[in-house]
Order: structure tokens, then C-alpha cells, then sequence
């Protein structure tokens, strides 16, 4: 479950603040899939990384399965990252040197997983995406409808609580955004 209770985010250019989110209640129940919709720069990525830890909010709490992101240190909240999260950036966050399969598997290397089962998990997900043929091209080489399945196959790999995804269907067309919304 995701609890966020008065929570607010601004950010200062120069001499200017600007106020991001304000005061924001929020509960999402677990099996809950929710869309947060706004036109750009209407605080939607920062409400993500808000809630993925990868930012702190100025004032309020957040509330991560029972765990208040609050009180817990870096290293907490990288683990938290690492075992209960899955990302999907808008700018697919990978890396672009390396295979899909790499960019892929990532996660579970960080997580101590054995080679065998992360072969297994790369290879059933790639499928599910529509990628295995793909598995060992460079990520620079892959289209944007591509890169995106490599990036929505990265965030589930370890099968997380969690998956927060920011236009996650953005690169796709009509038929592969409903699978991917499926397999959400």
C-alpha cells in the first residue's frame, strides 16, 4: 500500500520556488492500478520519484508498505528500491551500452540472484514483451517501442509490489500498449 498524507515538493531555480505538489492526501490499496493524469509539468514524474524514493518530499509523509520513507536511511531506502520497486522512466533509464538482456537481468544482479534463474526470468519476461529475439542487441541499437518493452520487462523482473511507470506505453503502438497493460 502507498500512503501519502500532506505531502509537498517545491523546487528553487535561481531566486524562485516553485511549489510542484501541495498538500497532497493520497491511498492506493494493494491490486489497485492507478493513472495520475496532468498536462506537463504538473508535478506527475515528481510524484513518481517521490513515492520511488528517489527524491524527498519537503513537508508530509509517504507511506511505502508500512515503512514511512521518512525514517529510514539511504541504504533502506536503496534496498526498498532494489526489493519492492519497479521503474519504467520516460527515458527508459537504461543502459545503452549494454544488451537488453543485461539491462533486464540489472535488477536481479543487485539482488543476488543466480545466473540460471535470472536466465529463466529474463527470457520468459522478454517473450511476454515481444523481445527474446532481441535479448542480445545493444540497447543504443533498439528502437523506442523496443527500448520501452526492455524497460517494462526491467521493472517487473523481480517481481515487485510496486511498479511505478511514467508513460509507460508512450513508444507503443495500440495492440502492444494493451498487452503491456495486461501484463501490468
Amino acid at each position: 500500500m502507498i500512503q501519502c498524507v500532506q505531502v509537498e515538493k517545491s523546487y528553487k531555480v535561481g531566486r524562485s520556488k516553485t511549489n510542484v505538489i501541495r498538500k497532497l492526501d493520497m491511498t492506493i490499496n494493494d491490486g489497485e492500478l492507478v493513472a495520475i493524469l496532468g498536462k506537463s509539468g504538473s508535478g506527475k514524474s515528481t510524484l513518481l520519484n517521490l513515492i520511488g524514493t528517489l527524491d524527498s518530499a519537503d513537508a508530509g509523509s509517504i507511506v511505502i508498505n508500512g515503512t514511512d520513507l521518512d525514517g529510514i536511511t539511504d541504504a533502506q531506502r536503496a534496498k526498498l528500491r532494489k526489493t519492492e520497486i519497479g521503474f519504467v522512466m520516460q527515458d527508459y533509464a537504461l543502459v545503452n551500452h549494454q544488451t537488453a538482456e543485461f539491462n533486464i537481468e540489472l535488477p536481479m544482479i543487485l539482488n543476488n540472484i543466480v545466473r540460471k534463474q535470472r536466465k529463466a526470468r529474463v527470457e520468459e519476461l522478454a517473450k511476454k514483451v515481444g523481445i527474446l529475439s532481441l535479448l542480445g542487441s545493444r540497447v543504443i541499437d533498439l528502437s523506442g517501442g523496443e527500448k520501452q518493452r526492455t524497460a517494462i520487462a526491467r521493472a517487473l523482473v523481480n517481481d515487485p509490489d510496486i511498479i511505478l511507470a511514467d508513460e509507460p506505453t508512450g513508444a507503443l503502438d495500440v495492440q502492444t500498449s494493451s498487452q503491456i497493460m495486461d501484463l501490468f
